[in-house]
């Protein structure tokens, strides 16, 4: 009885875990939130150059883009936060979906991994 309990235990700590790999949509645009102001939200794409990112800092290059109505937004975790917690993704690595009229109706904030690993398709697709 109680290998049971200690290997339930173990199944349990082990559930975080298994669920590190997030399938994101291979139309995601990674980037950094710059503002949020009431439904208007500055985006700003990722640079992958060292001097494009230097280049981002000193002159604002975000885009604005309005909040779709059904907002959805996934922490790394890939929990659901509310839309009132979006002012607190300002400044994070996120990445977001346009629905048909432009307007961001998801927000994924990025691990370093998910990161690194949306720079390697990027680049894969400009060389091609």
């Amino acid at each position: 009885m109680k290998t049971l309990v200690l290997a339930l235990f173990v199944a349990l700590l082990s559930l975080p875990a298994a669920a590190v790999n997030r399938l994101l949509p291979a139309n995601i645009m990674a980037g950094t939130i710059r503002s949020v102001d009431g439904n208007v939200v500055t985006f700003s794409k990722s640079n992958s150059s060292l001097l494009r990112s230097v280049v981002a800092l000193l002159i604002d290059n975000g885009q604005t883009y309005t909040v779709a109505p059904g907002l959805r937004i996934f922490d790394t975790n890939h929990r659901f936060l509310l839309a009132g917690q979006l002012p607190t993704l300002v400044g994070q690595n996120v990445g977001i979906t346009l629905d048909m009229q432009g307007n961001v109706n998801r927000v994924w904030v990025l691990t370093d991994e998910e990161i690194a690993r949306l720079q390697a398709l990027q680049e894969q697709d400009s060389t091609q």
